[in-house]
């Protein structure tokens, strides 16, 4: 009960100050503004106990990079990675942000200037058959390619498949994503984690929906090394 309170007001202080932002920008209060990529995901057969992502499959993708805050290129930014592509019921979702990957780091966010200058974590466990699992995504070194992973809490990363596009100049859309009612399938949130993002994605997208939104008239470059956007350059 404490924690479902806990929960439930860094929920709503976290709601409260995103819909204040929502309602200045007249749009997101974050990631306000990216790159939209047509990609294509091949997961390795990992196993069934992670749902569709433990599949050997090839599936079509749309993909997202932005940045979190919307800081302009070349400063430091949280950098996030939006996965979305059909699922038996409907769209399934995947977000990820730049990170750490060691037992602790994997949980802490980390801003950095360049898009795939680093990994990509779930942050937040999702519950499957065998317990809570985390993915998360790594640069190759190769532009237009990131190798997925996944790993228990604390335990070893290991291979999940690969994601790859065509490197360039991709504009942005007017996607909403959502992790919660869109999980992907097989796969399932934490009661603890869907209170903490309740609040938080209901009044900012109440505020950001209510107020005109700005035209997505933007174009980013996703390549193995940088991003950048003409807004701001």
């Amino acid at each position: 009960m404490v924690a479902a309170a806990a929960a439930a007001v860094v929920s709503m202080g976290l709601g409260a100050g995103l819909a204040a932002v929502a309602a200045l920008r007249h749009g997101k209060p974050l990631h306000p503004r990216g790159a939209v990529v047509p990609a294509r995901m091949e997961l390795a057969g990992a196993g069934t106990a992670l749902g569709v992502l433990g599949e050997r499959a090839v599936l079509d993708v749309t993909a997202r990079f932005s940045r979190a805050v919307g800081l302009p290129a070349p400063l430091p930014d949280v950098q996030g990675l939006a996965l979305r592509w059909r699922g038996r019921g409907g769209p399934n979702d995947l977000l990820l942000a730049s990170t750490g990957t060691g037992r602790w780091t994997r949980y802490l966010l980390t801003a950095r200037p360049r898009p795939l200058g680093g990994a990509f974590g779930s942050l937040m466990p999702f519950a499957s058959p065998a317990g809570p699992v985390l993915v998360g995504a790594v640069p190759t070194g190769v532009p237009g390619r990131l190798v997925l992973r996944w790993a228990s809490p604390r335990g070893p990363w290991q291979p999940l498949g690969v994601l790859t596009w065509r490197p360039g100049r991709h504009p942005d859309a007017d996607l909403r994503f959502d992790p919660v009612r869109h999980c992907p399938d097989g796969l399932a949130t934490y009661p603890w984690a869907d209170r903490l993002r309740r609040y938080a994605y209901a009044w900012s997208r109440r505020a950001s929906g209510a107020a005109p939104r700005a035209a997505s008239s933007s174009a980013g470059v996703v390549t193995g090394r940088s991003q950048t956007n003409p807004r701001h350059t």
